[in-house]
């Protein structure tokens, strides 16, 4: 073959190359990078749970909200989720890895929230997402209430605030990023 028509060739190869990689990574999607996808492992303890972030991820995939939810074989409590997701929005916000020990925690004694829809940055829902896990573990239960600025507003129900961080950490599932501003 002569040397000037081969030097097209290849360069139509490479370029057609290069066309199909592009396309593969396009249809890949966005998600979680795939350097950061673990496995997803949950294991029964004498006190609980422990579970990864990956099936922390999962696990609020399934949740629907109403009551508990199976997953591998687990049931976990609503109050179980609230301290679930909450703890999992925090490990993501500071980058933490490891896993995520939930002991038994019992439901609010008389649940309030004046707000029904919210809109939270960033710094908003995971200031309430640490607080209201540290607050589980000294206390033994969901509380009553969640407030959005100050510790103890009855700004929100412990429902609402399941559903926003069930809602965060779908989000970064899907993107692999926190969301800068979450409405519920």
């Amino acid at each position: 073959m002569d040397p000037d028509r081969m030097i097209p060739v290849i360069v139509a190869v490479m370029v057609a190359l290069l066309l199909t990689a592009g396309a593969l990574q396009l249809l890949k999607g966005s998600g979680v990078p795939e350097d950061k996808i673990e496995t997803a492992t949950v294991e029964k303890t004498s006190d609980g749970y422990q579970l990864n972030l990956q099936a922390v991820l999962e696990l609020a995939e399934m949740d629907s909200g109403n009551g508990t939810v199976e997953y591998r074989g687990f049931n976990f409590t609503g109050p179980q989720l609230l301290y679930i997701f909450a703890r999992g929005v925090v490990m993501l916000e500071l980058n933490e890895t490891g896993k995520i020990h939930v002991g038994e925690y019992s439901g609010p004694e008389d649940p309030y929230g004046f707000m029904d829809t919210v809109t939270l940055t960033r710094s908003e829902y995971t200031d309430m997402a640490e607080r209201t896990y540290t607050w589980m573990d000294a206390n033994g239960r969901s509380p009553n209430h969640v407030g959005i600025y100050v510790e103890g507003s009855p700004d929100i129900t412990p429902s609402l605030a399941r559903k926003i961080f069930r809602q965060v950490l779908v989000e970064y599932r899907r993107t692999g990023t926190l969301p800068e501003v979450i409405n519920v």
